[in-house]
């Protein structure tokens, strides 16, 4: 994604406008796993678990929760992650209710702020119209186009780690909810803790190699679309996009 809008800046004759759009994807990223990764901290405190605040986690410094790595990957190829937050299951009241709504936080908070940014296009579309004609490339121009920029990458990045946190495949948020479900054994979930890491990489590379190829031969892009264009079209329904 990352790679596409630096090609689209470079053919661009308005290169501050490319930049611009740019530098709202980058920042929709941040929002987007920085708030995932603070509703699991938080959800975990509700539950009866103060590790992630003890840590420092329970914060919305982005110095917090970076992940160089995890931020590259989300940039240039779509999924990536934030510093995970520690959390210590053996603190909640409840064992399976805080396990399953703290696994399920992430995720929540991420179709929380999709429908947010859908929401405040809405608006401004109600508001603006459906174009905004401006005499000169001033501050308004940019800043306009930035805020539109913004809404719709976070909508997409959101509703996107939403798609990929569900895989129930080991280290993410979907496997947390079939392991609390599977205990106390279950052969997958014991699959998964030995070789759950190497699935998920091989299968981000397996999709990438073959989404070069043919579209139709990505299989996690097909799948992440699917989730991420019904959420999206269920939302355009409720807001009346």
């Amino acid at each position: 994604m990352l790679i596409s809008l630096f090609s689209m800046m470079r053919a661009m004759d308005d290169k501050l406008l490319g930049f611009v759009a740019i530098l709202a994807y980058l920042i929709a990223i941040l929002g987007a796993i920085i708030l995932h990764e603070f509703a699991h901290g938080v959800v975990a405190y509700w539950n009866g678990d103060y590790t992630a605040k003890m840590s420092g986690r329970l914060s919305l410094n982005p110095a917090k929760h970076f992940d160089p790595i995890g931020f590259l990957m989300l940039a240039l190829i779509g999924f990536g992650w934030a510093k995970p937050v520690p959390i210590d299951s053996r603190n909640f009241r409840n064992y399976k209710r805080g396990m399953i709504t703290t696994s399920i936080a992430g995720v929540v908070c991420n179709v929380i702020q999709a429908f947010l940014a859908m929401s405040c296009i809405a608006i401004l579309a109600a508001i603006l119209g459906d174009t905004v004609v401006f005499e000169s490339r001033n501050f308004a121009y940019y800043f306009v186009n930035f805020t539109v920029y913004l809404l719709q990458y976070s909508a997409t990045v959101n509703l996107t780690l939403f798609a990929f946190n569900l895989i129930p495949i080991y280290p993410l948020d979907g496997f947390r909810v079939v392991e609390t479900l599977a205990k106390p054994y279950n052969r997958y979930v014991e699959f998964n803790y030995r070789y759950g890491s190497f699935l998920l990489l091989g299968l981000l590379v397996l999709s990438n190699v073959l989404g070069y190829i043919s579209p139709y031969l990505d299989i996690l892009g097909l799948y992440m679309g699917a989730v991420s264009s019904a959420v999206r079209q269920l939302f355009s329904l409720i807001l009346g996009m």
